[in-house]
């Protein structure tokens, strides 16, 4: 097999990155770039060399890079993220396994599975990204991949490091960390201490009004890690990792009506102004491997994570579009939009007569468990045989949701006060789960073909309370089965493929039949194929996936965030595509000349669908709103591409990337679309001497103009032209 899939630049690590980080096999579900070439499936690792050039901060950013992968953004900073592999639904990410060291990082993902939370990309050493059949024995959600979030490891040796950067909107991040191992107690000690802060004053604006100036949105997000890990006796490790996040930041689920998104695609509504997320995070793990010989290992996890988030927000959106028949009675609908003349966002722009509800949503989730899996041989056999048990509660607060009422007192037509109503309210519902969840795979190779079957069982118990009465109860267990192989049609080039089922849960309230107008929701199945090439010549590399997912009762969870009164299964539906990384470096001794094109081309289609396109409007949620065979999934584009190219000398380097994205329909009636657009990112860096770099970057160097979204509550844009300058230290 071929050395290495390097997604894009790998010589950048040389110059930029120091000693690439020592990963240990329990943080991973891959490993290195090389090992890539192992898998029986499709998949990819982010590493320095991918990282550094850009030094996004978004993980909306950071992915696009990778081909079969999907982003809807939504405030700007990838704070909630919306990601989906191979076109399966982007919300929340719900359908897509995340993991921060192989640990299960989404809030509660067996009770309620949305990522109001996810680790913070800007301080990771690294990503996996799983799409294939090697994504079997990650869970719980598997139908739309896995990934893992790699963050900063123990150093061997000692190793400080600090970068700091000014830019655009005030923004000011800064990324420090130091540690290393030394010998101690006849073993090895090794600590880390790290700190990520990111502040900026946003680049959206809220207007003035009565006695409120003009403000903008400002973010705040800090996040503090400390690893402790010892080395003893005959191949033990034990590492310790506690970490916390706090946020405070101005965002809103509210958008805006197309006009305005024409006038001023910045620009928020003054009925926004209250809109702040105020959140906390915290993480621990205690992580034991021993290798008891060179063919049996074991690794064992204990860790606890718990979310805390008091979103004040809109209780509810004013939506950009709406449903409306063509003719009265015929049965026949299509979308229209809502125009700042027919009134829908009064309340949001403060006309006298109008009113809305603000809400906090005052939500903790908690998760704690025990993973453990033993890697061992049996004749030519390599198995690994893992295990997890995990407990979930999420918990819905006291909350308050006041009214807002725009007053002209003065009976002049203008307004000139916003009358506020109290309005307290006792905490929902909560949810819990139980869940335990098996795997078994084996490797094997029969002469120049190698085999990987397995099966994962889950069993998860969900429990539904209100009232503190529990309400309602049930079981959600199933097993998946698989199969992946590759075969080496030469030293440099390797044929692979495989099949196998895939699972997305609903969540407790929908599943006990709580949250939905009708049935319980059950759990949504897959069955999914692929075949790929890829192989490797020299400075060229090259992998090319076709892939084929069949969907079966398709989970869709009630949510603001969608715009989903109920949550349902919706039938039958199908993705397929192609996707297409190459590189090569066409460069020579004095200079270093990186090229990469990743592409990814998608089929969508729903099979079957309860959203009846001749139904009453008024029955029917958000952008499923006529999901009929035949139609497409909202949000899904039918081409992306991806382009990056380097110069890299001695002292000096500067990178290009540009990403292009294919219109996309925000509905699955499919007659209104966002249009296509493509974003080109510039970066540049020089050496002042060993350790000692300095560097800008600008992003949207065209300062396009775009809207990735219309979810939630009306037009999205994306970031305009910004631009950043800072200095790196590594010693």
């Amino acid at each position: 097999m071929f050395a290495s899939t390097s997604i894009a630049l790998s010589a950048f690590a040389d110059d930029h990155g120091g000693d690439s980080p020592d990963y240990l096999s329990p943080f991973n579900v891959i490993g290195t770039k090389a090992d890539v070439s192992e898998l029986k499936g499709s998949g990819a690792v982010l590493d320095s060399s991918d990282l550094k050039p850009f030094m996004h901060t978004d993980i909306h950013e950071i992915l696009r890079q990778v081909p079969g992968v999907y982003v809807r953004g939504e405030e700007g900073y990838g704070f909630f993220p919306n990601i989906s592999l191979r076109g399966v639904d982007p919300t929340r990410s719900r359908k897509t396994t995340i993991m921060e060291d192989g640990v299960p990082s989404e809030p509660a993902p067996y009770a309620d599975p949305s990522a109001y939370y996810a680790p913070t990309a800007g301080r990771m050493a690294g990503f996996e990204i799983l799409k294939g059949t090697s994504s079997l024995k990650h869970g719980p959600h598997n139908i739309g991949g896995v990934i893992n979030y790699l963050s900063t490891p123990i150093p061997n040796d000692q190793r400080s490091y600090l970068r700091a950067s000014y830019g655009e909107n005030n923004e000011r991040i800064s990324h420090a960390f130091s540690g290393g191992k030394t010998d101690f107690g006849g073993g090895k000690l090794g600590y880390l201490l790290e700190v990520y802060d990111h502040r900026s004053d946003g680049w959206q604006s809220i207007p003035g009004f009565l006695d409120e100036p003009s403000r903008d949105a400002p973010i705040a997000k800090t996040d503090l890690l400390l690893k402790l890990s010892y080395e003893f006796g005959d191949s033990n490790y034990l590492e310790f990792k506690a970490g916390r996040m706090d946020m405070d930041a101005d965002v809103s689920y509210q958008g805006v009506s197309k006009e305005d998104f024409l006038t001023n695609p910045y620009q928020r509504y003054i009925g926004t102004n209250q809109d702040n997320m105020d959140a906390e995070q915290q993480r621990y793990y205690l992580r034991y491997t021993k290798e008891f010989s060179d063919t049996v290992s074991l690794n064992s996890t204990a860790y606890y994570n718990e979310f805390a988030r008091n979103w004040y927000k809109l209780a509810s959106k004013y939506a950009a579009t709406d449903y409306t028949e063509t003719a009265t009675g015929s049965g026949i609908w299509g979308t229209t939009l809502n125009t700042n003349a027919s009134g829908t966002f009064n309340a949001m722009k403060g006309v006298a007569g109008s009113n809305y509800d603000g809400k906090s949503n005052n939500r903790v989730y908690e998760t704690k468990g025990f993973q453990s899996n033993l890697d061992f041989e049996i004749g030519s056999h390599k198995f690994d045989l893992g295990f997890r048990y995990q407990d979930d509660h999420y918990y819905k607060l006291d909350y308050r949701q006041p009214n807002y009422s725009w007053v002209d007192s003065n009976a002049d037509g203008a307004t000139d006060e916003l009358k506020y109503t109290p309005n307290p309210k006792d905490g929902g519902p909560y949810q819990d789960a139980q869940a335990i969840e098996v795997y078994l795979v084996d490797d094997f190779e029969i002469g120049a073909f190698s085999f990987s079957p397995g099966i994962r069982y889950t069993s998860v118990d969900m429990e539904y309370f209100k009232n503190n009465v529990l309400t309602g109860s049930t079981e959600v267990s199933n097993a998946l089965f698989g199969i992946g192989a590759d075969y080496d049609l030469s030293e440099t080039m390797t044929l692979f493929g495989g099949v196998h089922q895939g699972q997305a849960l609903p969540n407790a309230e929908s599943a006990t039949g709580k949250g939905t107008a009708a049935n319980e929701v059950i759990e949504e199945t897959s069955l999914q194929f692929e075949l790929g090439l890829r192989g490797s010549n020299d400075s060229f590399f090259y992998e090319l996936v076709y892939f084929n997912t069949q969907l079966e009762d398709m989970v869709f969870l009630a949510s603001n965030a969608g715009d989903l009164t109920n949550s349902l299964n919706m039938g039958e539906g199908s993705t397929s595509g192609l996707e297409v990384l190459l590189g090569i470096d066409i460069g020579n001794e004095s200079v270093g000349v990186p090229l990469s094109v990743g592409a990814t081309f998608t089929d969508t289609e729903y099979e079957t669908g309860t959203g009846d396109s001749s139904a009453a409007a008024a029955t029917e949620d958000g952008y499923l709103f006529g999901a009929t065979k035949g139609k497409s999934f909202p949000y899904i584009p039918d081409t992306m591409i991806n382009l990056r190219g380097g110069l890299e000398f001695e002292k000096f380097s500067t990178y290009l990337n540009y990403h292009w994205q294919d219109s996309v329909f925000t509905n699955a009636l499919n007659d209104h679309e966002l249009d296509s657009y493509g974003i080109l990112d510039w970066s540049g860096f020089f050496k002042i001497n060993k350790g000692v770099t300095v560097f800008a970057k600008v992003t949207n160097v065209a300062d396009e103009t775009y809207a990735h979204s219309i979810l939630p509550g009306g037009y999205r844009a994306g970031m305009p032209r910004s631009w950043s300058v800072g200095m790196e230290f590594d010693f």
